[in-house]
């Protein structure tokens, strides 16, 4: 829908910046599907605003789904150059916390913003929202739309192509693939009008491997947008008395268990703080994540980042996005000591009574075992998901300098 109303409102005047796409809280249990909101900014005369109202409202009732279950689209139209503070704050807001519709219609009231809905238009919050984000920090997202007649068949491109994408513009665009899998990650796996999206830090790397994928069936329509995607905009520096549902956190705290699998292959980490313990879970689709987790041990520093949703008869639970290992406690094992006489291992000669060696019967009243200290088989360093698990606002590791 932002591609066809791009073309449709270019007619009127010019685009004062690239379209937004916002996402929202993650952790939102009644979302849509693509749980993001656009935002077009256009520099238009004041006898222009009615016919560009008029073509949104009419394009937004013309192409949602409206007979869908959860679909209820809003519009948001602000009038202004200067971005006022309510609005960059009901942004913060949607995307970190939970905002009802009253909410959206005092924030609209107190900035001279018109609302229009459709059905319940839980959408206007979104739509405000997309309005206020400033996005400092932003990455960028090129969506190839399908042609009508081909939506809800198998997607159609060039697999190698792909490759060749993701290895002649890798890290200016990310997550193209699954490195563990060499699965494609551009295409979503919904019956959605659009054929591949290529997340990339800039919008001339977008279109440089727009360029590159080779689709094998007729293209409608592209468009660059300017995202939050990949900015970590959804977390916020907790302790553990502060997760909650709905939140996503990151929390500096200590192993407090050694990490157990569960049955259908989830990690759980117990971590604490001086506020408290919570639950932290690496589901079975993060796949080497897993081993990460599984190499902690009790008393390991380390900031757990995720999100956190209500499930009710169920434990309060951190779903991991990454960790972030700060510094590793030290592990020991208990060794026996070789006899100096023959070089066999000493065993236990009884309580109190020190060590022998059973070869040569040499006896050591003072002997002890030795602690040795093991190798770690994770060292500090952030970690995180491979990208079929990664939500669209978590920050790759790749882009950030604590990777180890």
């Amino acid at each position: 829908m932002g591609a066809v109303l791009v073309e449709r409102l270019g007619a009127l005047g010019r685009f004062a910046d690239l379209p937004n796409l916002v996402r929202l809280n993650p952790n939102i249990e009644w979302k849509t599907r693509g749980n993001c909101a656009i935002a077009l900014r256009l520099d238009l005369g004041e006898e222009e605003l009615p016919k560009a109202k008029s073509i949104t409202l009419e394009t937004v009732k013309e192409l949602a789904d409206l007979d869908a279950e959860g679909t209820e689209p809003g519009v948001a139209f602000y009038v202004g150059h200067e971005m006022p503070p309510e609005l960059k704050e009901h942004y913060k807001r949607t995307v970190r916390e939970v905002v009802v519709i009253e909410e959206a219609e005092l924030v609209a009231r107190a900035v001279g913003a018109e609302l229009c809905k459709l059905k319940t238009g839980r959408g206007v919050i979104g739509a405000l929202a997309a309005i206020g984000a400033e996005l400092d920090g932003c990455t960028y997202e090129l969506l190839s739309y399908r042609v009508p007649g081909n939506r809800g068949t198998p997607r159609r491109i060039d697999p190698v192509s792909v490759a060749d994408m993701d290895r002649r513009t890798f890290p200016r665009t990310f997550d193209n693939l699954d490195p563990s899998t060499g699965e494609i990650r551009i295409t979503p796996h919904t019956p959605c009008p659009v054929l591949f999206g290529i997340r990339a830090r800039s919008p001339e790397a977008a279109v440089e491997a727009h360029g590159i994928v080779r689709a094998l069936e007729q293209v409608e329509r592209w468009v660059v947008y300017r995202t939050n995607q990949a900015t970590d905009a959804h977390i916020v520096a907790a302790s553990i008395r502060d997760v909650e549902p709905y939140k996503s956190v990151a929390v500096e705290c200590v192993v407090a268990e050694t990490p157990r699998t569960i049955p259908g292959g989830h990690v759980v980490l117990r971590v604490r703080d001086e506020t408290g313990e919570v639950d932290c879970a690496a589901y079975e689709p993060t796949r080497q994540f897993r081993e990460v987790v599984r190499a902690l041990e009790k008393g390991d520093v380390v900031r757990v980042y995720g999100g956190v949703k209500r499930k009710p008869g169920l434990p309060l639970t951190v779903n991991l996005e990454k960790v972030e290992v700060v510094r590793l406690a030290p592990v020991f094992r208990r060794l026996n000591p070789p006899c100096p006489r023959c070089g066999r291992s000493l065993k236990s000669a009884g309580r109190c009574k020190g060590m022998a060696c059973k070869r040569c019967g040499l006896k050591l009243r003072g002997a002890r075992p030795i602690l040795e200290e093991v190798p770690r088989r994770v060292k500090p360093g952030l970690y995180d998901v491979p990208p079929r698990a990664r939500r669209h606002l978590s920050r790759p590791s790749l882009l950030d300098s604590r990777t180890p």
